[in-house]
Parts: C-alpha cells; structure tokens; sequence
C-alpha cells in the first residue's frame, strides 16, 4: 500500500488492507466455526445487558399475543406480536403452516 491515508483509498483497496491484517493477525489461530463465533459473539453482548425483560404470551386465533406484566415499568412496548424498543420494531412471526388450538 503507498502512503495514502486510509480516508482517501477507495473500498477494494481498503478491503485489501483489511483483509490482509486479519490474515496476518489470525495466523497461527486456527479457523473458528460460524456457530462458535456466534456463540461468543451472543456471550459477549449478554455481558452488556442492564435489563432483563419477560414476556408473556400466548395464541389466539392463530396469532401470537404477547403482554408486558401489568406490574412492569419499562421503557419496552408490546402490542400483539410486536416489540418496540427504542427506535427498533421486532416482529414475532408463527412459522408458516403452524395451526394451533384457539385458547380461552
């Protein structure tokens, strides 16, 4: 690589770049399976959790319904299947062709 300061390389350069230090940072470590990585990367995240949050749930008619407990104060809303926190909307989805009984 020249002199260039990595602001003014263009992307297939600086992927050269990067890809070229992870291979010299690697070596010697061996490839690590997605599954492991992810598991570490999941490890890693819970360690950053303030807040933990249960949901209750159930179907009904075929869609699944979660609540809040009435108790709780939270920052988390949840309205039928889904989630808002923060700036982010989580959708929950029965898998395709699932029937399930209607509950009372």
């Amino acid at each position: 690589m020249t002199e260039n300061q990595i602001k003014t390389i263009d992307f297939d350069e600086f992927q050269s770049v990067a890809d070229g230090f992870i291979e010299r940072s690697s070596h010697g470590f061996g490839e690590m399976p997605a599954s492991s990585f992810f598991e570490l990367l999941f490890e890693k995240m819970m360690e950053r959790v303030t807040e933990t949050i249960e949901l209750e749930g159930e179907v009904v008619d075929n869609q699944l319904v979660l609540r809040l407990p009435v108790e709780l104060e939270t920052a988390v809303h949840v309205k039928n299947n889904e989630i808002l926190i923060g700036d982010r909307r989580i959708i929950v989805k029965l898998k395709d062709g699932s029937v399930y009984p209607t509950v009372h």
